[in-house]
């Protein structure tokens, strides 16, 4: 196996979501734990040694095996999670090729960390966008090349076509004729799936999303999509992405942690719905649904006969992450655009749904302040440690009636370990809670009414005032978070200029952070989803500008590895003022109060503080009261008085 060049460190990384929640496992007052060398590591020899031979059996020579399910999931059922399966690394972002002599994963910054101590020795870890290291595409046509050259093997690569995009499908297309390499893209199978075996898929039943928190029938959607159609002469649109299919159907599932979304694949012509479902996940009350809806149901697989045989007048829409293998499947003789109406839809919020949304918001936030009134309490308790944490959360959750589940892992961090994007405390990994240290709490629910996404970063104050240094960098989170918040601007701004401004006070002192500032989030689907968002460069979840009534995230951040971490997020909706946008700020949680140093901000935004730390303690006193919780009470108080 060939070595690569050495590179410069990174500062960010980050852990992936795990689905489930953990029991704490309390620890003796004198233990000690490192608080970053949390990642386990497997021996993935005999894995790769078994996926090698059925390359050899079908003539492959390099095969790549992706994160993503068929629908290009963020979070992926347990039986999808292949890429974990033969390298041992978690994160959610990554791919992993292998050759007949060597192996390599490639993922972004936010994950080195992560990769670096989870991969054994035979694998290589591509730092994507580091200097020295090529693509994974690159290094996987040098190694055919190399392997077709010196080693005379036969140089093809084989992938799951179901599994790539089919804009990353052409490029492999591309890159394979340049170099004279087979592409394979026609296996009968997964070579995972041959190796681990059957994997069963979840058998829960669909559910309605009453219309009360819909806010619109599922007929006039069906309406505004066929309108789009219309408009642009499409005569089929293929729906692959599982939340556009919940949305549009008002209907939810459980085949994803995290996620009541299901496997499904959905087919609308300006005459006719198909919906390509396993029957065993539907009820007489749902076939009933379906039925008066007009729409059909066909088995899930069955989707694969009949791409092939779409017709029609007109031009074919895929939606924007479509798989390789939808796209060469169905007829070429038509013009294909790519584009996903459904989510642009489902982007905008209705009326119903932002009363929702902001019901959500409150019950939510006062889970959350519940919770860090009862921290203070017991902050001093030395035996405290991270999953304490994230199950006593949880318990503050489920004390509302309406609460569904988690929107993600609960993400609890203390001291250093918050200087990882992304960690999460898991049975086998976790620290006590640090005093005179920080402590990000980032975390999020489901409920009919919404789905939330909330993020804090507090100071564990055991007799030690926080430095300088941690004051500095907290309050100028703040202040981006606050350019933000504060903002008014032009219908059809650059979302990427207003994710510079939350930079920018940052940046002044050297600083930044590796991840967007902002992403959608839906309507109890999923708590990352587009059109737009906010992010230096357009990503799957910002490609279009703002506008009234997308809901989103404002979360910027400062990570110095290997001792701090600071983020905070809340959720705004995006609202009109007269001819210009503003956002709404619907999250109803107090900053830190200990480690805001007011000479960063300006006389505005520290009045915008106040204003918002009052209506807080309006809004949820109440609330506090009515639940008998007068210590949280007492608690909130405190923390929004006056700065």
């Amino acid at each position: 196996m060939r070595k690569l060049t050495d590179s410069p460190e990174v500062t960010s990384s980050c852990l992936t979501a795990i689905a489930s929640i953990f029991k704490s496992k309390p620890l003796p007052e004198d233990s000690e734990i490192d608080p970053i060398d949390i990642f386990t590591q497997f021996n993935s020899a005999k894995r790769l040694n078994s996926l090698r031979a059925l390359m050899r059996e079908n003539n492959i020579s390099a095969y790549i095996i992706p994160s993503e399910d068929e629908h290009q999931s963020e979070y992926t059922a347990l039986k999808d999670q292949r890429r974990e399966y033969i390298s041992g690394f978690s994160g959610t972002s990554g791919i992993a090729v292998v050759t007949l002599h060597s192996a390599a994963l490639s993922t972004d910054s936010r994950y080195f960390l992560q990769a670096e101590k989870q991969l054994d020795e035979n694998w290589i870890l591509l730092k994507q966008g580091v200097c020295g290291y090529p693509s994974w595409i690159d290094w996987l046509v040098d190694e055919c090349v190399y392997g077709m050259d010196q080693l005379d093997e036969v140089g093809s690569v084989g992938v799951d076509p179901r599994l790539i995009t089919w804009k990353l499908g052409n490029e492999l297309v591309s890159k394979c004729h340049d170099n004279n390499i087979t592409f394979v893209n026609d296996l009968d199978h997964n070579l995972i799936d041959l190796i681990r075996g059957k994997q069963e898929a979840n058998k829960g039943k669909l559910y309605k999303y009453e219309l009360k928190y819909a806010g619109l029938h599922t007929t006039k959607k069906i309406e505004k999509l066929r309108s789009q159609m219309a408009e642009h002469g499409y005569f089929v649109y293929v729906s692959s992405m599982l939340d556009s299919i919940a949305w549009l159907l008002n209907l939810r599932g459980n085949d994803i942690s995290f996620n009541p979304v299901f496997f499904a694949y959905l087919v609308i012509t300006m005459d006719s719905v198909v919906l390509y479902v396993d029957k065993v996940k539907m009820n007489s009350e749902i076939s009933a649904y379906l039925s008066e809806l007009q729409i059909r149901t066909k088995p899930y697989t069955s989707i694969w006969d009949e791409l092939p045989a779409l017709k029609g007048d007109g031009c074919i829409c895929l939606e924007k992450n479509a798989s390789y293998s939808i796209f060469i499947n169905v007829p070429q003789v038509y013009e294909i655009v790519f584009r996903s109406i459904i989510t642009e839809l489902k982007g905008v919020k209705n009326e119903i749904e932002v009363a929702n949304i902001q019901e959500s918001q409150k019950i939510d936030s006062l889970a959350i302040v519940r919770f860090l009134s009862w921290f203070n309490l017991n902050k001093c308790n030395t035996s405290l440690n991270e999953l304490d944490l994230v199950d006593k959360l949880y318990e503050f959750r489920r004390k509302s009636e309406h609460f569904r589940g988690l929107s993600f892992a609960t993400i609890i961090a203390s001291g250093a370990n918050a200087s990882i994007v992304h960690y999460e405390p898991t049975e086998d990994s976790f620290s006590l809670v640090k005093h005179n240290d920080v402590l990000l709490i980032d975390s999020g629910g489901q409920y009919f009414q919404g789905t939330t996404d909330i993020t804090r970063t507090i100071y564990v104050n055991n007799g030690k005032p926080p430095s300088k240094e941690l004051k500095r960098a907290y309050t100028l989170v703040l202040k981006g978070h606050l350019n933000v918040a504060m903002l008014k601007f032009h219908k059809g701004k650059s979302s990427y200029e207003i994710d510079r401004l939350a930079r920018e006070p940052l940046l002044k002192y050297g600083m930044n952070y590796g991840h967007g500032t902002g992403h959608g989030i839906d309507n109890f689907i999923c708590v990352h989803a587009g059109p737009c968002g906010l992010s230096p460069s357009a990503t799957s979840y910002n490609y279009k500008p703002l506008e009234k009534g997308n809901f989103i995230s404002d979360e910027p951040g400062y990570y110095k590895d290997g001792h701090f971490g600071i983020r905070i997020e809340s959720d705004i909706l995006v609202n009109e003022e007269q001819d210009m946008l503003k956002f709404e700020y619907f999250t109803l949680v107090p900053f830190c109060r200990e480690l805001i140093e007011t000479k960063y901000l300006s006389n505005a935004q520290v009045d915008w503080i106040n204003a918002y730390h009052k209506r807080i303690y309006t809004e949820l006193s109440t609330q506090l009261e009515n639940v008998k919780d007068f210590g949280a009470l007492d608690w909130l108080a405190d923390e929004t008085k006056a700065l």
